[in-house]
């Protein structure tokens, strides 16, 4: 496997990751104290990253890791959270970033290994616990320098410290000696720790316990779960049915781990033909989590194998306390079928095969029920942006044999949902209840519970679907339409079940659960255009690159102000002259002139040359140095006597004007950005109710809004200067984007809002809201003119908590307060 480029998203995340590290790393540059070094180091140099598991916080880590170590002198200690992890970590590492130096803290402790970008995987177990490991990587000998006396070795040669925590919950919480190594040995000026299920009291202890500071939730790194669906990493959402029963007496008669797996089986198979009838190469995973200890893995292989007709070949059981790379292996093996394990390795292994899960007799801890739901959130790389895929692909099953037992699981979703609150209400959770005589189907929306006993009649079970009028937002033909649809397929779907249809084994088609399932996920409300006679819209489009880029790219680039800086190799330092007997010695300062690293002059150049990833590197590199020949005969000066000299020169005029190959770029890509019209849909398709918008042109608000952008949008929504607005999509292909701004990255703005009287662009003014925390990483954006629309305007809030919405505007490079934010204001540029 090959690297892999990040998605935007997780782009925007990393730069904005590795700009935080950079800040952090100039205040230590400008620190002129010592004993303030602690003190800043805590304050300032943990970030926490929290994400969904499957979203990529790996791939972010590990670039995050490489480009600031390119920006400073840094060794680095990625902490697994498993010993059987490490070179799993490595490989990935090492594919990803081959410019890293993996090294090994076995045999690796040596101060000639330590260098920019080296970096050890290792475990807190390794380092912060009493074993003979421990101890063994603790102490100086024959195998090289203790840790500790490594990291003051890589302190002495100017090298700051670096950690990265994988899974940072799992390591700290378990391990009090990991604090006391993080904080008195490691002591990093450089933190990031990932987990998938953070938690306010963790961080707070970590805090209280190591004194390095990483703020509450809205100061961390955070990446939706809705981002991972939209960039296809992620599924949809969960589903899950439990099984109860009307009373403690009829309990005894059905086992409803049985059900559980016949019902997942039946789901499963079910997936399985979905795949290969849309021709889909994937034999879809089946998961059974069992709880620790007795006979519970024997006693579900049997049931499985047994009355479910699964071969013994495809049913593989992990029973292993911690993950290792034999479960790695069967969950990406295509003959296995089903995976049994047990709660103790529900972190650490991948799977992405895993659509459906039986979960038998579990666990209250939600921290535990986000690692097991993980398992069936990730989308296989086949599926992973693939046109057309059926809806019920787009949902991840659980099955609960005990639902008072299974608050870890159901918790789960709540949890996942706080990552990523402006979507929370998107994520409904279908509920389908079996009791001994009957089943019925809930939707059960955020701050609702779910019914244990069914409606008296169908018409009732049909409302039970429908959200109560209290809830609904609808029009009253939509909500008349809703109604109907559930009301017809009711009485078909889901007849009651007497005892004797609860039976177990294999079923014959689909189960009404199956049924159930696919209804839910093929459900979807329709929102028409609202305003009449809306105005095409005009975005810019960026074909793709020419066969003769690199010669036009190269074409842009003007050497002709420059030529005389690719002789000035040297650089002006100050020696200062101090008598230090004497206290009262006024300082003798002297000018002197040093000579610049051939070989650091040539690293620098080739990072500023080999910037952009839709460049031919050789390509380019040959284009560019017959350019600059060709500039220098031009300019009647002197040709280099080798080819060797020349590219010196090149690389010197590169590092002395870093800005040349830039604007070159955005010149040359600014020159193909052409303008294409398009039109609105005549229909907003949403699985989800919408809540009503008196001036939006579909009537609704969207359902991606942050907090602080529905509080934006409301006040488009009352204003009466606005006639409407839209939320414009985010790279979808219907969306206004802009390109000129930068170098061919895409730029989507927030809004489009048709404002009275502006004269500019038949109305139509574009807005980006801007958080606090992302102001200055996004502060070109404030700058970005569209070729129609002309000017982007930036609003949000100075800083958390301030409710006054201001305008930003980009000023010689800074982001300035342009004033108090009125709906007014979008009527001039």
């Amino acid at each position: 496997m090959s690297r892999i480029d990040p998605l935007v998203f997780q782009e925007r995340h990393i730069a904005a990751i590795v700009t935080r590290f950079q800040n952090v790393r100039d205040d230590y540059n400008r620190l002129t104290n010592p004993q303030e070094l602690g003190k800043l180091r805590k304050q300032s140099a943990a970030v926490m990253l929290q994400a969904p598991t499957g979203i990529g916080k790996t791939l972010i880590a590990t670039e995050v890791v490489a480009r600031f170590s390119a920006l400073e002198n840094v060794v680095w200690f990625w902490f697994a959270p498993y010993a059987t992890l490490i070179d799993q970590a490595a490989a990935s590492l090492q594919r990803q970033a081959p410019q890293l130096k993996i090294l090994s803290i076995e045999h690796e402790r040596s101060p000639d290994e330590l260098a920019s970008g080296a970096l050890f995987v290792i475990t807190w177990q390794t380092v912060a616990t009493k074993t003979k490991e421990s101890r063994l990587a603790r102490t100086t000998g024959d195998d090289g320098l203790s840790v500790d006396d490594l990291i003051a070795q890589a302190r002495a040669l100017g090298l700051r410290v670096g950690v990265v925590v994988d899974e940072a919950h799992h390591g700290f919480v378990k391990a009090k000696e990991a604090y006391r190594f993080f904080a008195d040995v490691l002591e990093p000026d450089y933190a990031l720790l990932m987990t998938a299920t953070p938690r306010d009291t963790d961080v707070a202890s970590f805090a209280d316990k190591t004194g390095y500071q990483m703020g509450g939730s809205t100061d961390w790194a955070s990446i939706t779960r809705y981002e991972g669906y939209q960039a296809g990493l992620l599924k949809l959402g969960v589903k899950t049915a439990q099984f109860l029963t009307g009373n403690n007496d009829d309990a005894a008669l059905v086992d409803f781990e049985e059900v559980a797996m016949s019902e997942c089986a039946a789901m499963h198979r079910h997936i399985k033909g979905v795949l290969a009838e849309k021709g889909v190469k994937l034999t879809p995973l089946m998961l059974v989590q069992v709880p620790n200890g007795g006979t519970a893995l024997d006693k579900a292989r049997e049931y499985l194998t047994g009355p479910l007709k699964f071969p013994e070949s495809a049913v593989k059981v992990h029973a292993s306390e911690e993950p290792d790379p034999n479960l790695q292996a069967l969950a990406q093996d295509p003959t296995v079928e089903v995976l049994i394990f047990k709660m103790a390795v529900a972190m650490g292994f991948d799977a992405p095969r895993a659509f459906t899960l039986a979960a038998l007799r579990g666990t209250r801890d939600a921290n535990f029920g986000i690692q097991v739901v993980g398992r069936i959130m990730r989308v296989h790389p086949l599926l992973q942006r693939r046109p057309g895929t059926p809806q019920v692909l787009n949902y991840g099953y659980v099955f609960l044999a005990n639902r008072e037992a299974q608050e870890g699981l159901t918790g789960a979703a709540t949890v996942i949902n706080k990552l990523q609150e402006h979507t929370a209400n998107t994520t409904p959770e279908t509920v389908v209840t079996f009791t001994v005589d009957s089943s019925f189907v809930q939707v059960v929306k955020t701050g609702q519970t779910a019914a244990i006993f069914p409606p008296p009649d169908h018409a009732q079970a049909a409302a039970a679907l429908t959200p109560s009028d209290a809830d609904s937002t609808a029009t009253t033909s939509d909500h008349q339409q809703s109604t109907a649809r559930l009301t017809q397929h009711t009485p078909s779907l889901f007849p009651e079940l007497a005892k004797t249809e609860l039976t177990h084994g294999v079923h014959d088609g689909p189960t009404a659960l199956v049924a159930a399932f696919e209804l839910d996920a093929e459900e979807q409300y329709d929102y028409p255009l609202k305003v009449q006679e809306l105005p095409q819209f005009v975005t810019e489009v960026l074909p793709t690159n020419p066969d003769d880029f690199e010669a036009q790219l190269v074409s842009f680039v003007d050497f002709s102000g420059v030529l005389a800086d690719r002789d000035r190799s040297r650089t002006k330092l100050v020696k200062r002259t101090v008598d230090i007997f004497e206290a009262d010695d006024t300082p003798d300062d002297q000018d002197v002139w040093a000579k610049m690293s051939a070989a650091s002059i040539a690293q620098r150049a080739r990072q500023i040359a080999f910037e952009y990833p839709d460049v031919d590197n050789r390509q380019f590199l040959q284009a560019l140095r017959k350019r600059f020949r060709d500039a220098l005969e031009a300019g009647g000066f002197d040709l280099p006597e080798s080819d060797e000299g020349l590219t010196q020169q090149l690389e010197l005029v590169l590092v002395r004007n870093p800005s040349l190959i830039r604007q070159a770029h955005k010149r040359c890509r600014a020159s193909q950005i052409q303008a294409q019209a398009f039109a609105l849909p005549q229909v907003l398709q949403s699985k989800y109710r919408l809540e009503p918008a008196k001036r939006n042109v579909y009537g609704t608000f969207p359902a991606d809004l942050s907090p602080e952008e529905l509080r934006f949008a409301e006040i488009l929504d009352t204003s009466s200067e606005v006639e409407w607005w839209h939320r414009n999509p985010p790279r979808q292909p219907g969306a206004v984007t802009l390109y000129r701004w930068s170098n061919g990255v895409g730029f989507f703005p927030d809004f489009l809002v048709a404002v009275k009287d502006r004269k500019l662009a038949g109305g139509v003014a574009l807005v980006e809201f801007k958080g606090p925390q992302l102001q200055q990483y996004d502060k070109e954006k404030a700058g970005a003119s569209h070729m129609h629309y002309g000017r982007a305007f930036m609003v949000g809030v100075k800083a958390k908590g301030v409710k006054e919405l201001r305008l930003f505007r980009l000023v010689d490079g800074e982001l300035v307060d342009d004033g108090l934010f009125e709906v007014s204001r979008l009527r001039h540029e």
